[in-house]
């Protein structure tokens, strides 16, 4: 008998952008623990990733925005 669901390709390493990356987002994890415990928060569970999941993509945004800038102003005349 065959199997009636459809088998995805895994994923390598190498195919996955560096966002998505599980050791940057642990890192960044582990960072925001860190504050959190230096200043005397007490953090919920998975709140630590959570964080660290917004900031990264705060992070992203704001490099977005920059690029899109500079790019914009890179075009304009030169005063």
């Amino acid at each position: 008998m065959t199997d009636p669901t459809p088998q995805t390709p895994a994923i390598l390493p190498e195919q996955r952008a560096a966002i998505q990356s599980l050791t940057l987002r642990s890192a960044a994890a582990i960072a925001v623990a860190a504050v959190a415990t230096r200043l005397s928060i007490d953090l919920p569970a998975g709140a630590a990733q959570d964080i660290a999941g917004a900031l990264i993509d705060l992070i992203t945004t704001l490099g977005l925005v920059g690029v899109a800038v500079g790019r914009t102003r890179a075009r304009g005349p030169i005063v």
